[in-house]
């Protein structure tokens, strides 16, 4: 009862912090999704980690290492590199978009090109982010389900309002609610993890009991890891959570400062639910994996089952409503803004508070199929990344044309979506078949082309 409480009690504190900081405030599309611009280091730290550690990254992590091992990292890992790549190559393109009053990922891609590849750059990411949204609710209801005894639709149903209801109270208020949300996933975890790991024996038992190839670091095979890394690292180019960071920063150096600092943040913090995980295979041979954080917590104290309880709805409220608002931002922008380019920004606030209730209950029962947490979000990366891929490279290729972009991301994004859900055929992760096909449609179109632009 006590668990209950406090997570109760946590969650309203967090609806407090939203309606404090968003009153008064929204008043405009841009001041809604992007803060007006004037974020400063300080406030992207919390807001990116939130959004980037999420509750795949904290659950899913923790569930993947308990299956499978060690390899589990590396989608946290994966973003990190991502980050690294984003600032040194991306930043200041996103950052000068933004400056020119792009407020979606796609809309920069205009700016180089034209709107078709804005509407391909939509469609690719309205397909990876709705299933990393999707993952949110079934994050929170696997730690929730046990604590409350509540029925697995009545918990989707809630926390999806909830989500919804954070959500309408912009960036501003997301940053904010996010501080408080990121020092507690990173302390709480870190302590789950350090009791664990001593309840399970210490480091030496673990690595003598569990099976060793749990400590394979690349697992089941290079190819397939690989492609995963590689696949969340250049997602990371076209990710709104990044892209955002540029746009709501109040200068170019406050983005590249707060995306390089999360990068190194969220790679120590990686390890922490990946320790939980391989030590509680010792302690637990036979849980749940996807409740495995709460279990390992339980059996150390309740006051600190407690607070996993908290943590892992803190690691989804600092996510689930940022990425409404991107889906939301990304519908508004680049699908109703191009069917209705007469809206007024109005218009586009009505529209944009619609989408998000439409676009959360509607993901709900994606979320409701979800089997691994783990392997949707490393797909959901590996269907975005050709994205990046197409841009780094027509960044500093100037002769990519907007045909042969259009066709590269269309094709790669939707291969890599069809290829993920058709249980990659032989053996191929999605990202290899996407970047295969995408760079060979992009070179090969821009060579034979006879406009392109020098």
């Amino acid at each position: 009862m006590l668990a209950v409480s406090i997570t109760l009690i946590y969650i309203l504190l967090s609806i407090a912090v939203g309606v404090i900081s968003g009153r008064g405030g929204n008043k405009n599309t841009r001041e809604f999704f992007v803060s007006q611009g004037n974020l400063p280091f300080t406030m992207l730290i919390p807001l990116l980690f939130g959004e980037l550690v999420a509750g795949a990254g904290t659950v899913g992590n923790a569930a993947g290492a308990y299956t499978e091992g060690v390899s589990a990292v590396w989608g946290v890992w994966g973003q990190a590199l991502g980050c690294v790549i984003f600032v040194v190559f991306a930043s200041r393109f996103f950052y000068q978009a933004g400056q020119k009053g792009a407020i979606s990922v796609a809309e920069a891609f205009e700016s180089r090109f034209d709107k078709k590849v804005r509407t391909a750059v939509s469609l690719v990411v309205l397909m990876a982010f709705t299933i990393v949204y999707a993952m949110q609710p079934a994050a929170i209801v696997g730690i929730l389900e046990p604590l409350l005894g509540v029925s697995r639709w009545g918990l989707m149903v809630g926390c999806t309002a909830l989500f919804v209801f954070l959500a309408l109270f912009g960036l501003k208020g997301i940053a904010r609610m996010n501080i408080v949300h990121s020092i507690l996933i990173f302390s709480v975890m870190a302590v789950i993890g350090a009791g664990t790991l001593q309840s399970a024996g210490g480091l030496e038992n673990v690595v003598n009991t569990v099976d060793a190839s749990c400590f394979r670091l690349f697992l089941p095979d290079f190819k397939t890891a690989s492609g995963e890394i590689l696949g969340a690292a250049f997602a990371m180019v076209s990710a709104a959570t990044v892209v955002n960071s540029c746009y709501s920063a109040r200068s170019l150096r406050d983005a590249r400062k707060g995306i390089g600092s999360v990068a190194l943040i969220i790679m120590i913090f990686a390890l922490f639910p990946v320790i939980i995980g391989i030590s509680a295979k010792v302690v637990f041979p036979d849980a749940n994996a996807n409740s495995i954080i709460y279990i390992a917590a339980e059996q150390l104290s309740p006051v600190l089952s407690t607070l996993a309880a908290v943590a892992i709805c803190a690691s989804v409220l600092s996510t689930a409503p940022a990425l409404l608002l991107t889906l939301s931002a990304t519908v508004t922008r680049d699908i109703f803004g191009l069917i209705k380019p007469e809206a007024d920004d109005r218009e586009q606030m009505v529209f944009s508070r619609v989408s998000i209730v439409v676009i959360a209950f509607g993901a709900m029962f994606l979320s409701m199929n979800m089997q691994s947490i783990l392997k949707e979000w490393l797909a959901s990366f590996q269907i975005r990344a050709i994205v990046g891929i197409v841009l780094i490279i027509s960044i500093y290729w100037k002769r990519v044309t907007a045909s042969a972009a259009f066709w590269a991301i269309l094709v790669g994004g939707l291969l890599a979506t069809v290829w993920h859900y058709t249980g990659n055929p032989l053996g191929w992760q999605p990202f290899w078949v996407s970047c295969v096909s995408g760079v060979g449609i992009l070179c090969g179109a821009t060579i034979l082309s006879p406009h392109a632009s020098e």
